[in-house]
């Protein structure tokens, strides 16, 4: 969760210190992926496509090279390759497939809307705000038709959810409900469908704590974001074995720009050299390791997420992992989130508001405060009526052991974390990379890939060109929204490379997405870690 503007409309501080400063300028930016030393829950157990290598080496040039293989990178590659000429593409992973945010979220596909509209509305004009709103909303149909293409839906527990905003103070209540009449007007039968509950209606119906003073209700989404990445990864490379590569452990290190005797980028990797005339970064917050101008335009959140055993007292209603969580306390404090899983020990999937710029900084460790609100909040929510007494392990011991150790005895299962984007001006970062942006050339325009064409079926078949004019290409700074704004972010990209008539695409993309020089300095003069930001921000989940 997360976007430019908050859930609760509130400010918060985030202040850094020195060092935080270091991390953001000098460590976490500057370095390459960590190997996180917390196992995130969806990992295990891992999939076959983890530590996949095509070959050996890596081939010496490819027409597409793509860094990073989380969500955006399985949605850019399939399009890619269905809609391409035979391209040859690969996809290049500092770690094991899947390991950054993507595989350590919440999989929570729960689109901000009214808590935003009024303020973007503002912002960026009402058409625009419209336009941002349906953008995030059409992420979930998209993703359950994906789902179901890919016939994985059952494997991915990939499912629409009603989604609850809970609030446990009144005045963010009742201006909660304010923004949602704004909302339904402005946006009509677009808006979808809310119902408020009130007091003891709202604690009896959703078996929360008598302290939860209201909630607004609508239609959310969940998933297992790491099935629904690797099921897509390994699809691919079996049906595309000559077209798509893919090579973990392939840290990329360096680009270098085209020259006269070499008119493609050459990538520096930790298994070998590769050239390519396309390089696109779906590194999400990692993308200033490679596009140093974007380090203040993106920056890093790290955020923890637990998966927890319920309480002994939990309603079944809560249980059958058709429901899908926000909740909200007091001003200035952000919010929680959570999921349950429709199998298993139905585990809950909880994630922790509170975002930190240092909490466990650049060693990839969750932050103490993080951790003892995560894995003491759940019982206070739901009540201790509701809550009861804790859940005993109901997983037989051979199978907890999952290669990293047994899962914890106790309410909390797992607890781990992981790093999120946040942009500058609270907006994804969607296109082609200016070239003053990027700080290299571009390859030639001769040195785009070709395909074969047979325009009539009796004639010899000339070479075209297969795909818009080199350069780099970006869909990142997802502000804590990847599951809402990632999918079709890197699916539109992917027809921008092939160079596709654009008019569809354009009804659906916000503009203000695009990637210019102008915008890159206004977002880096937003960009103050050691002020107050704005109370149009949210407090991000992971």
């Amino acid at each position: 969760m997360g976007n430019c503007v908050s859930r609760s409309q509130q400010p918060f501080t985030a202040s850094c210190s020195s060092s935080a400063e270091k991390n953001l300028g000098n460590g976490i930016l500057d370095g390459l992926p960590i190997a996180e030393p917390t196992t995130s829950f969806w990992t295990i157990p891992a999939a076959p496509v983890a530590t996949h290598q095509s070959q050996e080496n890596l081939p010496s040039h490819a027409d597409v090279v793509i860094i990073g293989s989380g969500i955006s990178g399985a949605s850019f590659a399939r399009t890619l390759l269905e809609h391409g000429n035979s391209l040859h593409v690969v996809m290049l992973e500092a770690q094991d497939a899947c390991s950054g945010a993507t595989g350590r979220n919440g999989g929570h596909i729960f689109a901000a809307t009214y808590h935003d509209y009024e303020y973007l509305k503002k912002r960026v004009s009402e058409d625009m705000a419209k336009k941002m709103m349906r953008f995030r909303k059409a992420h979930l149909d998209e993703i359950l038709a994906v789902a179901a293409e890919e016939g994985i839906t059952e494997y991915t527990q990939c499912r629409a959810v009603e989604g609850v905003d809970v609030y446990f103070d009144k005045p963010t209540f009742r201006e909660a409900q304010r923004k949602l009449q704004v909302y339904q007007r402005d946006m009509g039968e677009y808006a979808g469908s809310y119902t408020c509950y009130e007091g003891l209606s709202a604690q009896e119906k959703y078996h929360l704590s008598p302290l939860a003073v209201g909630c607004i209700a609508t239609r959310a989404g969940a998933i297992h974001p790491y099935r629904f990445v690797t099921s897509i990864l390994s699809r691919l490379l079996t049906d595309y074995p000559k077209e798509f590569e893919l090579h973990t452990r392939a840290p990329c290190t360096s680009i270098d720009e085209p020259t006269s005797s070499r008119p493609f980028y050459k990538l520096t990797t930790a298994r070998g050299v590769i050239t390519t005339p396309h390089i696109v970064h779906l590194t999400n917050a990692y993308a200033p390791a490679l596009l140093p101008s974007l380090k203040g335009a993106i920056y890093p959140i790290r955020e923890t997420m637990t998966a927890q055993r319920p309480g002994r007292n939990l309603h079944a209603s809560t249980l059958h992992g058709r429901r899908s969580f926000v909740f909200f306390d007091s001003p200035r404090k952000g919010f929680d989130y959570l999921t349950q899983l429709p199998e298993g020990e139905h585990e809950l999937m909880f994630g922790a508001g509170f975002e930190s710029r240092t909490d466990g900084g650049a060693d990839g460790m969750y932050g103490v405060h993080s951790a003892a609100h995560v894995g003491g909040a759940m019982p206070i929510y739901f009540g201790a009526e509701s809550w009861g007494a804790e859940a005993l392990p109901t997983t037989p011991a051979d199978e907890k052991d999952v290669g990293v150790g047994s899962w914890a005895e106790g309410r909390v299962k797992a607890i781990w974390s992981g790093l999120l984007s946040e942009s500058a001006d609270g907006m994804p970062w969607v296109g082609q990379v200016h070239v003053n942006v990027a700080g290299r050339k571009a390859p030639p325009a001769s040195s785009a890939p070709s395909a074969l064409i047979d325009p009539r079926s009796n004639t010899e078949k000339p070479k075209s060109v297969a795909t818009a004019a080199p350069g780099e290409w970006i869909a990142a700074g997802y502000s804590g929204e990847g599951m809402v704004h990632a999918w079709l972010s890197s699916k539109a990209v992917a027809l921008m490379l092939l160079g596709e008539d654009l008019t569809e695409v354009k009804t659906w993309l916000p503009e203000l997405f695009s990637v210019t020089e102008e915008r890159v300095k206004m977002a880096k003069r937003t960009f103050k870690p050691d002020v107050v930001l704005s109370g149009k921000r949210r407090v991000f989940s992971l």
